[in-house]
């Protein structure tokens, strides 16, 4: 027999904003009619400078089928998940999740200031950067890992948070001096909480979920958001601690300091001077 609960414990109400706020069972239909709704009103705008929908979220663990669905058909998303233990349970889990968003375009990390300087590890050592070095175009994920891996009994801090944020992904051909550029960034516009993990399970227990688009709500949750990215790995890495694979880059100051001696006096790239 299959145990749930009555319906008689579901409520919805529309918050002062206009938006859903639900209790009781199967929240997650609410998110994921919430990101249905942004994207279609979006994609119908036809807005000049933009780049299509955009989403971060973070969640102890995602695995339902439909918000899966949604993550991996988004057009710019990136979702951090616990960092899940070994054994072939885990395992089996982990493949499944990462079929269902298997081609998924992930989330351009040049979109956020705090991630576009970040580079990944080499061998686990921060890359050095010299005057020649190009700025890779990094395209996360949808689905990444943050935390400790739990081994044994011994209890681990996780990500326990279930939160989305939806927003527009935006381009500028000039930077913030007014020099050509190819600028992109992440506008946020609407941001779901909730008591919920992403999971199909969830759907049965008795949760919350609210939208919102409260700015510094927003704004908070963003800048979380991006920090959870940046401290995130791959989604099943080998190491069992808190371990980035995105890095701040060491710089080859010798080559640094020449190139910048070479712009101050004249020289061209082939060490002659240049006479006009």
């Amino acid at each position: 027999m299959s145990l749930s609960f009555s319906h008689q414990f579901n409520v919805q109400a529309v918050t002062a904003e206009g938006e859903l706020a639900q209790f009781g069972t199967n929240v997650l239909a609410g998110l994921v009619d919430g990101i249905d709704t942004f994207r279609h009103e979006l994609e119908q705008q036809r807005r000049s400078r933009s780049l299509g929908p955009g989403m971060l979220g973070a969640f102890l663990w995602v695995d339902d089928t439909e918000l899966l669905c949604r993550i991996g058909g988004f057009p710019s998303a990136c979702v951090v998940v616990s960092k899940q233990p070994r054994g072939p349970r885990s395992r089996e889990k982990l493949r499944k999740v990462a079929d269902a968003v298997k081609g998924a375009a992930g989330f351009p990390a040049r979109a956020s200031p705090n991630l576009e300087g970040l580079r990944l590890h080499e061998d686990g050592a921060a890359p050095v950067l010299g005057p020649g070095s190009a700025s890779p175009d990094i395209q996360l994920p949808a689905l990444r890992s943050l935390g400790y891996r739990k081994a044994g009994d011994h209890l681990v801090p996780i990500l326990h948070t279930k939160m989305l944020l939806l927003g527009e992904l935006w381009w500028h051909d000039e930077d913030g001096l007014g020099g050509v550029a190819d600028v992109i960034g992440f506008r946020p516009n609407r941001l779901w909480l909730g008591s919920a993990n992403g999971t199909e399970s969830s759907r049965r227990s008795l949760e919350f979920g609210l939208w919102t688009r409260d700015p510094g709500l927003m704004k908070a949750a963003q800048k979380f958001l991006v920090e959870v990215v940046a401290q995130s790995e791959e989604l099943d890495p080998d190491s069992n601690t808190l371990t980035p694979d995105l890095v701040e880059p060491d710089y080859d100051d010798a080559e640094m300091w020449e190139a910048l001696t070479a712009l101050g006096d004249g020289s061209t790239d082939d060490g002659h001077k240049d006479d006009k």
